[in-house]
């Protein structure tokens, strides 16, 4: 497993610097910024401590659109507790989304969201997972770099535990998530639209374990979409 660190409009050059540092602790490297409200500045590097290289060499992009380019899954963190029909904030804990997708090549895209706001409604839907770290119900919201640190550890632990299987690509993944669109708009009058695609997106993306099960189902949609379709198309094209 590969994993990347996308802080989003970090707000504290102080975050900055012990995001940096504990992602060092866990051997990870690879830090986007998101349009960060803050420079690296000499507070950043002074928290960073011996991370400085992690600091230094972190990519700054302008769009969330950038910094999961080239991640086959993107999971968000979430403070607030949900559940029920809202697919967005369904949450699983660290550790769960940790056995899940270290157990393979793919390059994983861990959101982490604003000081003051979290991740919004929009950014969380760019999402196939989100991780809510059980806390206090009296005072659930975690700083972000002891949430960042709660979550390496599990990811680290559980990356350790087991060899990584060749996965689909972040192009094969985009295939799936574009096929799976379309399919689902062209059932005309399905409730729900755009929680079946969520739902639906997040369903594969979690369930893919291997480059084999990847082509597989992207084979099957394709010849899905070909049945459903296309006939409709050739249909109100010949009237």
């Amino acid at each position: 497993m590969k994993l990347r660190v996308i802080l989003v409009e970090p707000e504290y050059e102080q975050n900055l610097g012990y995001c940096a540092r504990v992602m060092k602790n866990f051997d990870f490297y690879d830090l986007v910024l998101v349009n960060p409200k803050v420079q690296i500045g000499e507070e950043a590097k002074m928290y960073s401590k011996h991370a400085l290289d992690v600091l230094s060499s972190a990519k700054i992009v302008s769009s969330l659109e950038e910094a999961i380019d080239g991640c086959s899954i993107v999971i968000g963190s979430t403070a607030v507790k949900s559940g029920g029909r809202e697919v967005l904030r369904v949450p699983i804990a660290p550790r769960e989304a940790a056995e899940e997708f270290s157990k393979t090549d793919m390059e994983v895209g861990l959101l982490i969201g604003r000081e003051g706001t979290g991740l919004s409604k929009e950014e969380l839907e760019q999402c196939d997972a989100v991780i809510r770290i059980p806390s206090s119900e009296n005072y659930g919201t975690l700083n972000i770099s002891h949430a960042l640190g709660i979550m390496l550890y599990e990811f680290s632990i559980a990356s350790k535990r087991g060899i990584s299987a060749p996965s689909i690509s972040s192009e094969e993944r985009k295939i799936i998530d574009n096929t799976t669109i379309r399919l689902v708009k062209s059932l005309k009058g399905i409730r729900g639209e755009r929680t079946t695609i969520l739902s639906l997106k997040r369903i594969f993306g979690r369930g893919i374990r291997s480059a084999t099960e990847g082509k597989a189902l992207i084979n099957f949609l394709k010849k899905l979409e070909n049945a459903i379709v296309k006939p409709k198309k050739n249909k109100y094209k010949n009237k």
